[in-house]
Parts: C-alpha cells; structure tokens; sequence
C-alpha cells in the first residue's frame, strides 16, 4: 500500500480476500483478516495464520487496531467494522482499490498491457471477442467466468479454471499465467462491480438491468463506475452509448473515452449494426461489413462485438481484420448457441449471468427457428455455484406468460419447486435436466437450455 498504511485489515474472505490478504502479507503489510460470512475453513484460517503470518477472525475486530480497512463494493455498509469506520473517520478502500495497488507494484506484468471489462452485461462476450481478435497479433491472457485462458493466432488453450471474476480472482489468474510461463503482450480481465484502477483500457458494456447490492443500499451501476474513479492517468475509458450517467461521469473526470453503440448513432465514436445476419461496422477510421455465422443467435451479440470493436481500434486492429473475425464467431458456449445434443437441436442459454430477459430471449429465438416438435425448456439455477441467483417469482410469471409456447418444463433447482406449473418435471443440476430433456424429447424437438450456473 503506501506509507502509514501498513497495518490492514481485510474483509470477507469469501469473495476473494483470501488472496488480497496473501498478497498484502508478501509486499510487507502487517495483515489480519475477517471471514465475515462465516464461510471459510477452520483449514485455511489456520493456513493463513501459520504460512502468510495472517491474523485471521470470524468476529468483528477493534477499527482503531488498523490504518486500512479494505471491504468489497457489495458489503453491507451496516457491518459493524465498517459502521465503526464511518464513525471514526477510518479509511476504507475497496477490494478494486487495494488489488489495483498491489497489481501497480507487481514487476511481473510491468510489459503488459491491462484490459479491464465490468457491466451489468455481456462482459464475458466483449472480453472473449475481443481476445479473439488481439490474438491475431499478440499474445492475450484472458479470465473470464468461463476460466482463464491463453489465446494466440484465434487460438486458445485452457491455463486454470475455477476462478470467479471479483477483483481479488485477477491476482490468482497473474499466479497462474506466470506459473505456466506465458508472459502475454495482453491481460483481459472481466472484473465484477467495477474496475481496479490499474487498467491501461477499462470497458463498461452496459448498465441495464441494473441491481442492488450491499443488503439493499445501492446499486451495482454506481459502483461499477470505480472503473473511471479508480482509472490511472494516461488510461482510457470505452463506454456504452446507452451508460448516459457513466458517460458524464467521465466527463466530469476529464476521463479519455471513446464511446461505442450496437445502433446507429451519429454521436457515437463506433457503432456496430445488425441487419440480419449482415454486421457493419463505421468508426472515424472508416467502414467495414461482413456476414456472420448463422449457428447462433447474433442479435444477443451485438452489444459486445460494439465494445470489442471500439476495444480493438485503439490497439490499432484493422477494421477489415476486426470484421473478419467478427465473421468467423460463432458464439460462446452457454451464451445464444445452437448446437447438436445428442440427435436434438439444443440452444445452449446456460451461464452465470443468466437472468430471465436472456431467458425471453430465448425463447423467442426458438419461436422463430421451430419449424416442427415440440420446445423442452429447461429452467433454474444451479444456487450453490451463482451469487445473484435466478429468482423464482420471476421463473413464475414467465411461465405463466409463456407456459402455453412450452412443450415440456425442466425447472432446475430446489428454489423452483416453488413454481407452479402443470405437469413440470424437477432435477437438481443441469446435467440432470438435460438427460431428462433427452428421455422425454424425439429428433424434430427443440431443447433450451436456461440454467443460472458457472460452466
């Protein structure tokens, strides 16, 4: 951290403070640390204390014992160490904050250029677009939830997985890229609620859908704008179009942006349009067009290959080179994809930023496709593996508007038991829901696969 700042303490633990307290103790912090939600092993407690030298707890400690408090964005601001804090005047600094510190001081990856992407959508689809097209001249590290990976000449190997996206995830996803000896030209990395400051390009996708966060007392939209609060001087902002408040904001900061829009906009920096399965794409360096892949649903897209487009430019891609692989997409698993399962067509809608408009989406989309058989829906989430869950009230009106559109009804999970529905089928997992899709579906039927989990 910086001086006078060296006794710290770290809460929660569960959404990646455990590494931020490891990495605070290697760079000389006198660290302590608060499993706040009670969820962390008596094992790893003990392993902090006697490897990393970090004074561990499951209790509240005395404020007035720390210089620091470092807390995530979406911490109940009511925890009584950070009610203290407010009262004591106590600095507080964000798990973004204090990862963007240690990152600054990390030697390791000084050579590389850092991209950062937050938004309340398509974060994973912008960041795995974008890996595509830079791996066609440098060498790209990405996380993502999908994982971590290695990407050269739109190719890509799997490095680790299992990694969320909160800030602390970046500091294991550099361990794990130096330990497997890559040394990239370029990080990707899809950061949760915000940005760590560090980024030399930070991205906002979008802040639809907006939610709250911190047991109720914000909103998860004013605090991905630690992406432009936190940003270090000479980096640039690339923003939504439709994100008029962190547009401002950033004009407010005198914050370098460029702004891109997946709709005609004659305001916008770089706009990327659908027409059909056409995209074009017109930007001050010019215009480009190409046609796309029809395997998937494209319009669920468009959003991200805008952000990726306007991403890419400023590292200088061609815009022919960009369309060119924009034209060779073919969706992400979980994310729009329509694939073979079994003898079955399957639209693949399952992953972790699932939410019941992308499950509109989908069906729709299968409205469109069907030409003969009947729709398997298979709807929930996998809970344990998700930290907004898909909530049941919202799976109940959408049967209920679109029960009669559905052949056949999965529903995943122990909360959607709570969900009536003539003659619904129930299983634990998606794994499940799909082999029971496949007992109860013939070749000409259209399964959908609509699960809220990490894949």
């Amino acid at each position: 951290m910086s001086a006078g700042q060296n006794n710290i303490v770290v809460l929660d633990l569960t959404h990646g403070g455990i590494i931020i307290a490891q990495k605070l103790a290697e760079i000389g912090c006198n660290v302590s640390a608060v499993d706040v939600y009670d969820t962390v092993s008596p094992a790893v407690l003990s392993d902090l204390r006697q490897n990393h030298g970090i004074r561990t707890s499951k209790e509240s400690l005395n404020v007035d014992d720390f210089d620091v408090i470092a807390a995530p964005v979406h911490l109940d601001p009511n925890y009584k160490m950070l009610h203290q804090a407010r009262e004591s005047g106590k600095p507080v600094k964000t798990h973004h904050k204090v990862v963007g510190r240690i990152l600054a001081q990390d030697k390791r990856i000084t050579g590389s250029k850092i991209i950062e992407v937050t938004g309340t959508k398509a974060k994973t689809s912008t960041s795995s677009i974008l890996a595509d097209i830079l791996s066609r001249s440098m060498d790209v590290v990405l996380h993502t939830s999908r994982g971590l990976e290695h990407w050269k000449n739109g190719t890509v190997v799997r490095v680790g997985s299992g990694l969320s996206i909160a800030p602390g995830s970046i500091l294991q996803a550099v361990d794990l890229t130096v330990s497997a000896g890559i040394l990239p030209d370029v990080y990707i990395f899809e950061v949760s609620i915000g940005g760590t400051g560090y980024a030399d390009v930070g991205i906002l996708t979008t802040l639809v859908q907006d939610y709250r966060i911190a047991s109720g007392t914000g909103w998860a939209g004013d605090a991905k704008l630690q992406l432009i609060d936190n940003a270090k001087k000479g980096s640039k902002m690339i923003i939504n179009s439709h994100a008029a408040t962190a547009i401002r904001h950033a004009q407010d900061m005198q914050q370098k942006t460029v702004i891109f829009s997946d709709s005609y906009d004659d305001n916008s920096d770089v706009t990327v349009q659908l027409n059909q399965h056409n995209i074009n794409i017109r930007s001050k360096q010019g215009t480009s067009s190409s046609t796309l892949f029809s395997g998937y649903d494209a319009g669920s897209y468009v959003t991200a290959m805008a952000a990726a487009t306007a991403a890419a430019l400023e590292f200088g891609i061609d815009l022919d080179a960009i369309a060119t692989v924009l034209s060779e997409f073919r969706g992400l698993r979980g994310r729009m994809r329509e694939q073979s399962y079994n003898g079955r067509i399957l639209i693949d809608n399952s992953n972790s930023g699932m939410d019941i408009r992308s499950v509109e989406q989908c069906l729709s989309y299968a409205l469109e496709k069907r030409s003969v058989g009947k729709i398997v829906m298979i709807l929930g989430e996998e809970a344990a593996q998700v930290c907004e869950g898909l909530p049941p009230e919202d799976v109940s009106r959408f049967v209920e508007q679109q029960g009669s559109n559905i052949g056949e009804l999965i529903l995943v999970g122990d909360r959607m038991r709570a969900v009536e529905y003539k003659n619904a089928h129930y299983a634990g997992t998606l794994n499940e829901g799909l082999r029971l899709a496949e007992e109860i579906t013939a070749p000409d039927d259209l399964i959908l696969s609509c699960v809220k989990s990490f894949r």
